[in-house]
């Protein structure tokens, strides 16, 4: 069936976020390398097939889905029970040979099961990339900082593919910098207080979280100074 297709690949182009942990509201970020992406409702079908005796067993009573965002890139839902938030989905499909090869298999913890999942460095090369593209977030920066603290690093190849990327976005290094300068103490009590365990944000706080724009200026050195 073409949902079984995709479904397949999405799990094994499974991919987290570094905070996940961290976070305290779980979401499930999956990567897709199909040429179509399933609609919400193949997804909707597909997991609840899979989740709903789970939450019956727990309690939880009928699951409801909404959709949230739907685009031929990129799909996200949340999964509800009782009117209450248990998780998102978000799905996104990212073709080319970057990804291919990038991709390792990982046991599932308690199984002998097997997915394919990006590597931290190909993870790193996408957060760099978010972190330009988008509305600056403290969150992405900490990925960042937690990546390359965990030793995920840009080799050649992912170098080549991040300069190409500032180059079709015609950056410039002072907006670069502007955005590692915008993560300061205030952006980041806001976003970064509630998330992470105090003893984290704590540590950072206390050094202004230059720890985490040294990593940015690091990776985007090219571009900018490292202090």
């Amino acid at each position: 069936m073409r949902f079984s297709q995709h479904f397949q690949i999405i799990l094994f182009c499974l991919a987290v976020r570094p905070s996940f942990s961290f976070m305290k509201a779980p979401f499930l970020d999956l990567l897709a390398s199909a040429k179509d992406l399933p609609s919400f409702e193949e997804i909707r079908t597909v997991v609840r097939k899979g989740i709903q005796p789970v939450a019956e067993t727990l309690g939880l009573g009928q699951l409801d889905f909404r959709k949230y965002n739907e685009s031929d890139d990129f799909i996200k839902c949340w999964v509800l029970a009782n009117e209450k938030p248990l998780f998102s989905i978000d799905l996104t499909r990212i073709g080319g040979s970057v990804l291919e090869s990038q991709l390792v298999e990982q046991i599932i913890a308690g199984t002998d099961r097997t997915v394919r999942t990006a590597t931290a460095n190909y993870l790193l090369l996408q957060k760099c990339e978010v972190f330009l593209s988008r509305r600056v977030k403290a969150r992405d920066a900490f990925d960042i900082y937690l990546l390359v603290a965990r030793g995920a690093s840009l080799n050649n190849n992912l170098k080549a593919h991040l300069e190409d990327f500032v180059l079709l976005k015609d950056l410039e290094s002072e907006f670069i910098e502007a955005r590692i300068q915008s993560i300061d103490a205030k952006l980041c009590a806001t976003e970064l207080s509630s998330v992470l365990p105090p003893i984290v944000y704590d540590a950072l706080a206390t050094k202004q979280f230059a720890p985490v724009r040294d990593s940015l200026r690091k990776l985007f050195s090219q571009w900018v100074g490292e202090n």
